[in-house]
């Protein structure tokens, strides 16, 4: 987000809050079990509008269109729901900017992303409700292979509908270009397995392959192919005939369909196909979703489930950080309950939210990723203003900072990684792109890199338990999780969702690592550069190399292998760095590519050990002086260096998993 759209759409969520007016006296829904709103209460009391068709329509016609104008948005979707009813849909801005087709929140279809998991755990508690499904049983009784982990726990339903069963990253066929090439749902996730890392049901790492598991599951228990499944007992009772996860859509929808922009300026892109398809392939309309919503808030009876189950909360990142329930996260604020779920693909970019307790849920979609992917934060504003509008809570609590703040504070200070990311693929590399970190301030305060305000500036966080943090004049929380040796090993914070927990850095994730592969690629680079560069000078002067025979293979083998050695992780780290605008770009059709880099390490590693040697060579060799050892000394200790670096992140690994 620019800062100065980030600091404009503050404001302008600031100015609809500030002229608030007192509702009318309503009468307060029943508590729901086990649904405790954990989230602090927002930084000072407002007085509540009243949720009405017209003041939301305000809200959303005042927000929606002046932030796709300067954010390059083309369309957008919104629907609001309470009490059993449609509250507010519109449409905003174009589905075809050239046609200049309006968006109709009845028909106009979006890619909803992520937030289509949600239909694939009502699916799995609609089996589980007529005693189908265990959620508690091994995951592979149910599955035609094998899932194995080497922690000698069962992974289960359970952990999974909590992203909890310890599956790492995996990017390959997430998008496929073209939906003739997509596999089916079984050989999806049997060619497809990625590394069990953690032990089941300790961390949470969100994960797109255990969600298309769980379809997968589905299809096993019902004996329906997924997509007719969800046709015939989630879209059929409910009414939605405007929704699909099939890829590519039926005919008849197709005209529905918004096209998908990166920004409204430029050409809109192709259907964005999913490969493990039950974590994020429907697209539906806003009016779809609001039943759907309406049949989860009125306790899942249309569905044959029972909701309340779902919304429980059933692992948190960290003890007193609200998660996951099933399947549902939990993004509770002021004092209320809410869950839901976003979703994201490249182009379109969705969140669903319920508040159960208040019998209202809110629908927002957009056809557009905007100018610097900012329909990211922008739906999240749009949620947080919405429940600070009309579920404001009381003024924070006037907690004191705690004495201990520096001494915890210089504790809990360094790096941090995602517990979601690739470890047993080329994927681990990304280490040394980004690094998460906390630090002291000289006030005491905490700061986490990549968490700022509305003005860019970085958060304050202060103590105010014992490693609890909350954000100054803010309601989110900052918790570390310690060891038995006072050592800080996860970290989570309420001003996310729940999908991940960071965890304390290893030497592989570290900057330190980070600056001695740089500095090794230095000296490999300065070394394979120099080949030409001396031998324009000697061609200069009239002069030879002073090699002869072997020596002068040696000498150019070295720097040969030096070169390879550079080049092979800058191509690595550039691949890794596309992550950054396309997913797409290295999810499909990289096979060819990957074993070429592949076979190409297992040549840099040999040359590497070669640099090694050659310099054993010149300790016995009278004709390299002090400072001649001394730099063959240095080349091959940056050979070691990349040796490590190979194998640790996995660059001459021939699995076909990533």
């Amino acid at each position: 987000m620019s800062l100065r759209f980030a600091a404009a759409l503050s404001a302008l969520l600031f100015t609809q809050a500030a002229f608030a007016q007192v509702p009318a006296e309503t009468t307060p829904a029943p508590p729901q079990p086990k649904l405790q709103a954990e989230s602090p209460a927002q930084a000072a009391p407002t007085p509540a509008r009243a949720l009405t068709a017209d003041d939301v329509a305000a809200y959303f016609d005042g927000l929606v269109p002046w932030s796709m104008a300067r954010g390059g948005i083309a369309g957008a979707v919104v629907t609001v729901v309470k009490d059993g009813q449609v509250l507010f849909a519109r449409g905003y801005g174009y589905s075809d900017v050239e046609k200049r087709t309006p968006v109709d929140p009845n028909t106009t279809m979006f890619r909803i992303g992520s937030t289509s998991k949600l239909f694939t755990w009502t699916a799995v508690m609609q089996l589980v409700e007529q005693g189908k499904i265990d959620l508690d049983k091994d995951v592979n009784t149910y599955l035609d292979f094998k899932i194995e982990n080497k922690f000698g726990k069962p992974i289960t339903l359970r952990q999974i509908m909590s992203h909890s069963a310890g599956f790492e990253e995996g990017l390959r066929y997430i998008l496929v270009p073209d939906a003739k090439n997509l596999q089916s749902l079984g050989d999806f996730l049997k060619t497809n397995i990625p590394g069990v890392v953690y032990p089941p049901g300790d961390i949470i790492a969100y994960s797109n392959y255990s969600t298309a598991l769980a379809g997968y599951v589905v299809e096993r228990v019902s004996g329906k192919p997924f997509d007719d499944y969800i046709e015939q007992n989630i879209y059929a009772p409910l009414g939605m005939k405007v929704s699909s996860f099939r890829q590519p859509l039926p005919e008849a929808l197709q005209p529905h369909m918004s096209k998908g922009y990166r920004v409204a300026s430029q050409p809109p892109k192709p259907f964005e196909n999913v490969g493990p398809f039950p974590a994020g392939s429907m697209s539906s309309s806003g009016a779809d979703m609001a039943k759907f919503m309406i049949a989860h808030l009125a306790g899942g009876a249309p569905l044959q489930v029972k909701s309340a189950r779902m919304f429980e909360i059933s692992k948190e990142p960290v003890p007193g950080i609200t998660g996951f329930g099933l399947g549902f996260y939990h993004e509770d604020r002021n004092g209320h309950v809410v869950v839901g779920h976003g979703g994201d693909l490249e182009l379109f970019h969705t969140n669903l939210s319920l508040l159960p307790g208040d019998n209202v849920g809110v629908f927002v979609s957009f056809n557009s990723a905007g100018n610097a992917g900012i329909t990211g934060a922008l739906r999240t504003a749009i949620l947080r203003g919405f429940v600070d509008r009309y579920y404001p809570g009381p003024a924070l609590p006037n907690e004191p900072t705690l004495a201990t703040a520096k001494e915890h504070g210089q504790k809990v200070s360094g790096e941090w990684r995602a517990s979601r990311g690739g470890t047993t693929s080329f994927l681990r590399i990304s280490g040394l792109l980004s690094h998460a970190k906390t630090y002291l301030n000289p006030d005491d305060t905490l700061s986490f890199s990549g968490f700022t305000d509305a003005a860019n500036a970085p958060k304050k966080w202060r103590e105010v338990q014992p490693f609890v943090w909350r954000e100054v004049n803010g309601p989110a929380l900052l918790k570390f999780q310690m060891d038995a040796a006072g050592k800080p090993i996860l970290m989570a914070t309420s001003d996310m969702a729940p999908v991940m927990v960071f965890m304390a850095a290893d030497a592989a994730n570290s900057t330190t690592m980070a600056l001695l592969v740089g500095a090794a690629a230095v000296i490999l680079l300065v070394t394979f550069l120099s080949w030409p560069v001396n031998a324009l000078v000697r061609r200069h002067y009239g002069r030879t190399l002073p090699f002869e025979g072997r020596d002068r293979v040696f000498y150019r083998v070295s720097r040969a292998v030096s070169g390879l050695l550079v080049a092979l992780v800058a191509y690595w780290l550039y691949l890794l760095s596309k992550l950054g605008t396309s997913i797409a770009s290295i999810s499909y059709g990289l096979e060819g590519t990957l074993l070429f880099l592949r076979v190409l390490g297992v040549v840099a590693l040999v040359g590497a050990v070669f640099l090694v040697f050659r310099a054993a060579l010149t300790f016995r060799d009278p004709r390299f002086g002090l400072w001649g050892k001394i730099a063959n000394v240095l080349i091959a200790l940056a050979g070691l260096v990349m040796i490590w670096c190979y194998v640790t992140y996995n660059l001459v690994s021939f699995g076909s998993h990533y």
